[in-house]
């Protein structure tokens, strides 16, 4: 992908009379280097400084042959770089390439004022170049650098530096040196041209596909989000249109019942019955009929405790207070049932006093259905927590669960007065309040703690 240049274009200065183009051969400097020689300049050239210095390849001394430079000298130096036509730079190593050396050739040596760099690139991958000064044209190389494209994604990126020949480049004539221009009074100075052409794509491969990798595992994260999103909100319609279902069923079962009682004594008085059984079956259909209301008041309370609409008129009362008076009403208890009400600390609270008053009421009534004959129903109230206790048949974990939810009951075969509202719409009030209020069984005690 990336191809260096193996020949590079040199031509002489102005004030020299001879215009030439040579080139510098990569395998000419590289076969009168030894593997050991090869190896200490290569791990130079990649070594990386903390400071702004960095390793150079310069070339001190040189022949020239047919057109080739042919370096006998290399020194590796330790440089800040930069433009200034006097660096000052810590030599490190010197390597001398003693077979590119012929008897009878004139030899150029550099000064140490001066600096002949071999660029790093061509040092490090020259084998594998090849010859790109040709495609450029005159006025290109006149410019120290350049892009220029050669097709789709491919570039040639041009650049130009200079190769010294000796202390000849500088004049002695101080009045005539102009030290705003130190380049303007070399009388001996080549210029070296080298170009390198990359395939942008070829030499992105790797950063593209990382890219298009993280695109893709953003675009998969995301994907994977909106299918868990999708399937959660499937899942909870899922279980909303079984609890429907349940729920439809379970006021089906309740209503269904009492229009049946209903129905068979209103069949009786149609066909004439004795008087004193008329005011019976009357009774009873009556007290079917409150039955089917107050089935209905509890759903329509239900349903205004979990809409948006739902709105609490808070006022500061205390619980024990509000659970005495709600107890007081328990007087004459089923099975020698007894509720015993203590109570502790402060217990003033802010909320909406009835809707507590109906949870409680709620809480009290399903600890007296459901608690075990001659038992005790234990009720107290201290520091704003409430807690409700009585002796109960045993609850598995899922029974807990699944307590607060409408129509659950322990009882499946609803022997026991009642529909399962109860309890939901007691989880329906705290809710509304962000009340605490948690259900535990330890041995045969069933308690609800509720935190204000």
């Amino acid at each position: 992908a990336n191809k260096l240049v193996v020949k590079y274009g040199i031509k002489i200065s102005v004030e020299s009379t001879v215009n030439a183009y040579g080139f510098l051969d990569y395998n000419t400097i590289r076969n009168a280097l030894s593997g050991e020689q090869y190896k200490k300049i290569e791990n130079l050239l990649n070594i990386k400084c903390d400071d702004e210095r960095h390793y150079e390849i310069v070339c001190t001394k040189f022949r020239f042959s047919l057109g080739e430079f042919i370096p006998l000298e290399l020194k590796a130096v330790l440089t800040r770089g930069g433009d200034e036509w006097y660096i000052s730079d810590e030599k490190v190593d010197t390597f001398t390439l003693e077979g590119n050396y012929k008897s009878g050739s004139e030899i150029y040596e550099c000064s140490d004022m001066l600096r002949n760099t071999v660029p790093k690139d061509f040092l490090l991958g020259g084998a594998y170049s090849v010859d790109y000064i040709s495609e450029l044209t005159e006025e290109q190389r006149e410019k120290p650098v350049e892009t220029v494209s050669t097709g789709f994604a491919e570039y040639i990126f041009y650049a130009s530096d200079f190769f010294y020949l000796n202390d000849s480049a500088f004049s002695d004539d101080e009045e005539s040196y102009d030290q705003t221009d130190p380049y303007s009074n070399r009388s001996t100075t080549y210029v070296i041209q080298y170009a390198k052409k990359i395939n942008l794509l070829q030499s992105c491969r790797a950063r593209l596909g990382a890219g298009i990798a993280v695109i893709f595992v953003f675009f998969f994260a995301i994907g994977f989000i909106l299918c868990l999103m999708i399937w959660k909100i499937v899942k909870v319609q899922t279980i909303q249109e079984q609890k429907r279902e349940d729920l439809t069923n379970a006021l089906a079962h309740d209503i269904k019942t009492p229009l049946f009682v209903i129905s068979g004594y209103a069949y009786s008085l149609k066909e004439n019955i004795d008087d004193s059984e008329r005011d019976t079956y009357i009774d009873k259909i009556i007290d079917q009929t409150d039955a089917i209301n107050a089935l209905v008041h509890k759903m329509l309370n239900l349903s205004k405790l979990n809409s948006d609409k739902a709105a609490l008129n808070r006022t500061e009362f205390d619980v024990y207070e509000l659970v005495k008076e709600i107890s007081d009403n328990f007087v004459k208890l089923p099975d020698k049932k007894t509720i015993k009400l203590t109570h502790s600390g402060n217990n003033l609270v802010n909320a909406d006093r009835e809707l507590i008053k109906t949870a409680v009421g709620n809480l009290i009534e399903n600890a007296v259905k459901y608690s075990l004959p001659e038992s005790v129903i234990e009720i107290d109230a201290a520091d704003k927590t409430l807690s409700i206790s009585n002796q109960s048949e045993p609850l598995t974990k899922t029974e807990l669960k699944q307590i607060w939810q409408p129509y659950v009951r322990k009882d499946k075969s609803r022997a026991k007065n009642g529909n399962g509202l109860g309890l939901s719409i007691v989880k329906s009030i705290f809710d509304l309040h962000a009340i605490e209020c948690e259900m535990k069984m330890k041995d045969t005690v069933l308690t609800c703690c509720v935190k204000f």
